[in-house]
């Protein structure tokens, strides 16, 4: 079994695609993800990114005094499965 996934890279500014030996519900991610099976909606929010990979010099804080990261909202995974079984 694999599974096949794409996702809109937010702070690259890409659309990225892997293929890993787990199920779609086990990917590789460290943030919380919500699986597809409509690649539609991810291909229009990455071709109706307005600044892709680009953050605004006051988006960024010094390291020193740096708070804890904001809880952060699930991001869209199409996933299909591949291979023997699929």
């Amino acid at each position: 079994m694999a599974t096949f996934y794409v996702w809109h890279d937010i702070q690259a500014g890409q659309l990225r695609c892997s293929t890993g030996s787990v199920a779609a519900d086990d990917l590789p991610f460290g943030g919380a993800y919500l699986p597809h099976d409509d690649l539609g909606p991810l291909i229009d929010g990455f071709l109706n990114d307005r600044q892709p990979g680009v953050i605004p010099w006051s988006d960024l804080e010094d390291g020193h005094d740096m708070a804890p990261e904001p809880e952060v909202a699930p991001f869209a995974v199409w996933v299909r499965s591949v291979g023997n079984g699929a």
